[in-house]
């Protein structure tokens, strides 16, 4: 009886230990799983990625050709909800009206990163346009080039522009 007792435990261990070891994994899916984007996302992407795949000085840092991101929409919706927060409170800066940091804005969506960096704009009629701008500047350019970022999201509110990059933990 004992024996039959122990087993009993020890398979409601394991099925507890499976349980949580399945919740984990489903939490840290959730950073890369793939949903369909709007047809503004996958353009912008589509040029990001044209511009990743050239070898470029960014100011006076050589970058060689980095890996395509990929969208998320973990970080769509940080990118969209920041440019939103700046067209509604008319203003530009990588703080939000309420103080957040980027840093705080992807706690904010759950999003589990590992390296994270974000470009914003104002005012640029296209994507075209913004991505130039960006090409530009030597933080922007950078933030663009660099291999460190394997994901991406966009978002255009009233040309506030937002790119956030970021890789999942």
């Amino acid at each position: 009886m004992l024996n039959i007792y122990k087993i009993s435990q020890f398979v409601v261990f394991m099925v507890l230990l499976m349980s949580c070891a399945a919740a984990n994994h489903v939490s840290e899916r959730k950073n890369t799983k793939a949903v369909p984007s709007t047809g503004f996302e996958k353009l912008f992407l589509s040029k990001v990625n044209v511009v990743r795949s050239k070898a470029r000085k960014c100011g006076d840092e050589y970058f060689p050709a980095a890996p395509a991101l990929i969208l998320n929409h973990i970080l769509n919706k940080a990118a969209h909800k920041h440019s939103q927060d700046m067209s509604k409170h008319q203003f530009l800066e990588h703080t939000s009206s309420n103080g957040d940091t980027l840093v705080e804005r992807m706690q904010d969506v759950n999003y589990l990163w590992s390296a994270v960096g974000e470009n914003i704009a104002h005012n640029q009629n296209s994507i075209g346009q913004v991505i130039e701008d960006w090409l530009r500047s030597p933080g922007h350019c950078s933030n663009m080039m660099s291999a460190d970022y394997t994901q991406t999201g966009v978002a255009n509110v009233n040309k506030y522009w937002t790119q956030v990059y970021a890789t999942p933990k």
